[in-house]
Order: C-alpha cells, then structure tokens, then sequence
C-alpha cells in the first residue's frame, strides 16, 4: 500500500500537450507540490510536456515504475492496465469515470478492469475518482488545476468518496491552518474501500487522525473489525442519508443508501464522532487535540459578559452544565477586578480584569477543581489590547504555550476563541502551537465532539472486554 502515497516513480496515462488535456494537469500539479519521484507521460499523440517525452505506448516504459495513473476513455482503461501488469506496476489509481456509477447493468468495461486487474495482482483506488494527495512525498494526482503550493502539511488522512470533496478538504484543512497528510478519493471503491485505507492509516507514522467523507458503507461488519483495533481517532461525515440525496449519489459513486439511525447507532458502538460538514471535521480535528473530556462539568471564563451568556446557552445546548464555584475562590478572583463592578460566576464575565496573571490564575483553580472536567475560554484580542495587558511584545506565542502546558499539566481540555477581527484570529491559528477555534459556539461544539469520541470510545472498549 504504501507505494500509493510514497512511489519513487509514476506513469500517467491519457497525457497531451493540449490545453484541454486533464491528464496533464496530474503531473503539473505534482511538479508544483514537489514530487521528486521520475514521472512518465502516456499518450496516443506523443509530443512533449515540461521537458518530458509522452510515450505513445505503455510497453515502451521502463521496468520499475511503482505507480500508475490512468485518464483513458472507460473503454480503453482494461487495455492500459494489462500493459502496466506487463512492466510489472502493481498500483494504480484510475481516474476515469463510466463504470456502475452510469451504468449498473452489464457493465462490459467495469467487468474488464476487475478481470485484468485480478490476473496481474493490481490494487487500484477508484474508478471515477482523483486520486491521491500525499503531502510528505508531493504526490498530487487530482486531474483539476489546484493550487499544492496552499496545502498545508499535518498529521490527519482523509478518505473521501468525492473527488470535489476530496478537493474542498484540501482547501479547508489547509485554510483552517490543521493540514492534512493524505487525502485519498476513493470514488466508486471497486477494489480498495475505506476498510483496506484505515487498514493502512492506522499503522502510518505520518497520521494521527483518519477522517471519511462517505455516501455508502457497504461492508459493515468489516469496517467494525478495522475500528476495533485502531487506536487512533476515526471521525466521519456520512451523506446519502435522504431520498433526494441517494438519487445523485447513485449517478455519482454508485452509493447506496444506509439507513440513518441505524448508522448513527453503528458509529457509536465503534467509538466514531460522527459531523455534518466538512468545517465540522476541522472543528473536530483541532478537538481531538486536547486532552480528554471525560464529563459534562465545564467552567466557563469570558472578557465579554455578552459572550458568557451565549456560551452559557451553547453549553446547555450540547449538554453541558456549568456548576457553581466555591465562593472563597470566586473571592479570590474577585480581588483581581479594577473596578469591582461585575460579580464572578460561572459563567464567568471576566471584563473587569486585565491582568494575564490574574487570568491562569482562575485557570489553573478553576480546572484543579475535581469536580471540573473542562474549560471554554473566550478572549478578545488586538496588539492594542496587549498593551493594556502591561505587555509591548507578541503575547500570541508565549500565551498559547503557557494554555497547552497548563492543558497537559492537569489533563483536562481549555477550548479558546477569540472575538476579533479575522486576521488577528488566523495569526493565532497559523502558529499551530494549540487548538483555536473560529467562534465562541464552535469552541462549545468542538468540546462536545471532544466529549463524545471519549464516551463513545470508552463504550466501545468496555464492549470489547465483554
């Protein structure tokens, strides 16, 4: 499997120097995110792409080749798969759409690939997909320009059965500042489904999470299998879950239909956070990042008394409460206040101090607290705003550090916002040192994410020991 994301060589085929052919756009794009493997074009026209002869035939290429990449017609890609089973290629992803996605009945190319690729021992991703993005080793397969460059590296894989939301992953992972590993579009899943990926995820040094987008789970029970003995946090989003949606889906993978509740049921006896959105997946991304959650007790701490009550609202939303603090210790805060006007509780209005002390202060209390399983912090932040904090520098570094040491030194999480312009908010997330989140509800919503994968987890490994 592994020749997938790392191979020190690559075919593609369907290449020609047309500004309409998309074949070609397969190797710029691994040219520009840095492929340093050999890449081979093929093409019935021949020419020349960047430097690169185009080969007219597959039975010219050289021995050795790890990888093969085929945009042919439907109809011709049996025939350039016998050629790379001839020069000994034993992996390919195949681009081209035209199989039971648009045809379900007789399908003569569909029965074709299989038998060709089952005679010379070809594992294959796809059809009708596009590919594979692997950020470590450059390869970038997807047919469509992109922009690789913009792809930001990280520890999380993605199977997606869509190659546009292959496509919008890439954009949003990387927008959001999480970054990805490998993106891997799965599309109509004839031979690899997502089974045999997380097979391969769950052993990859380069992955700490493994996220799906799926229309279809066809195969259950293996998938349970699989779960049960990934150590590592698996989160899906599962669309087709309507009568309106299936009818595309059908025309799109050839996914069915699961049943909604009974998947909602599957995911949770496997210990899998189910989202709704991709956002959602980058919300739970950053999550799973923190320390575990193992209750529903949190402690909220605002600078905006406006924000306290709207956090107070998401917490009780997503079922958590806000418990009562000891009165000595809301008296010791208290004496933090400048003008003493705002009584402290939880939620807690932290408008009245400016004193970054006196803030880990009632953060490290507060999360001491045994009765206190986490903590949703929401600051406003300008460089104009460090100054009143008595500070002339960049507090942004030094600040998240101090948060993920304190995270990691009492092993409970602190879900931080920001209400501030965009661009001071994205300078705290480029910095990729702890979790931030977009708004004071998402960092609510990423703590009952948080919340679920330890309860879910934890039920399916008591399950286990049954």
């Amino acid at each position: 499997m592994r020749e997938f994301f790392y191979p020190s060589s690559i075919a593609v085929f369907g290449v020609a120097n047309s500004p309409r052919n998309l074949a070609k756009n397969i190797i710029m794009n691994c040219e520009e995110m840095g492929f340093e493997g050999d890449i081979f074009p093929v093409g019935r026209e021949g020419g020349s792409l960047n430097g690169r002869s185009i080969l007219v035939d597959g039975d010219a290429l050289p021995t050795g080749i790890d990888l093969a990449v085929i945009l042919v017609p439907a109809s011709a890609v049996a025939q350039v798969l016998d050629a790379c089973g001839r020069k000994g290629i034993r992996h390919a992803v195949i681009s081209t759409g035209g199989y039971r996605e648009f045809n379900d009945q007789d399908n003569e190319a569909e029965r074709q690939l299989l038998a060709v690729a089952r005679q010379h021992g070809i594992r294959f991703i796809g059809p009708n997909c596009i590919g594979v993005i692997c950020t470590q080793s450059g390869l970038c397969t997807p047919f469509s320009p992109m922009e690789p460059k913009h792809c930001k590296k990280g520890r999380i894989s993605i199977i997606a059965q869509s190659g546009g939301v292959a496509t919008q992953t890439t954009n949003h992972f990387s927008d959001e500042y999480v970054g990805f590993s490998k993106i891997i579009s799965a599309g109509n899943k004839l031979d690899l489904d997502e089974v045999g990926l997380i097979e391969y995820l769950m052993e990859d040094d380069d992955t700490d999470q493994i996220h799906l987008y799926l229309e279809s789970i066809e195969n259950g029970r293996e998938l349970l299998r699989v779960v049960e003995k990934c150590s590592k946090p698996i989160v899906v989003f599962k669309a087709n879950v309507s009568r309106t949606s299936a009818r595309v889906a059908e025309s799109h993978t050839a996914a069915l239909a699961n049943n909604d509740a009974v998947l909602d049921g599957f995911l949770k006896q496997a210990g899998i956070v189910r989202v709704r959105d991709i956002h959602d997946m980058t919300v739970c991304a950053k999550a799973l990042r923190l320390p575990p959650l193992r209750g529903d007790r949190l402690v909220v701490i605002s600078l905006s008394g406006g924000f306290a009550v709207i956090l107070g609202d998401a917490c009780e939303a997503h079922g958590f409460e806000c418990p009562a603090l000891p009165r000595e210790l809301l008296d010791e805060i208290e004496g933090f206040r400048r003008a003493g006007v705002i009584r402290m509780s939880n939620p807690m209005d932290f408008g009245d101090v400016h004193d970054l002390e006196a803030l880990f202060f009632a953060l490290e209390r507060c999360l001491s607290l045994e009765y206190i399983d986490g903590l949703v912090l929401c600051l406003n932040y300008t460089p104009r705003f460090e100054r009143m904090f008595g500070n002339t520098g960049n507090l942004r570094e030094p600040f998240l550090t101090a948060l993920k040491q304190l995270c990691m030194e009492k092993r409970k999480p602190v879900s931080v916002s920001f209400f501030s312009e965009k661009m001071y908010i994205d300078a705290f997330k480029r910095m990729d040192l702890f979790p931030v989140f977009t708004t004071p509800e998402e960092s609510v919503r990423a703590l009952r994410m948080l919340r679920d994968y330890w309860r879910n987890r934890l039920a399916a490994d008591n399950s286990g020991d049954d």
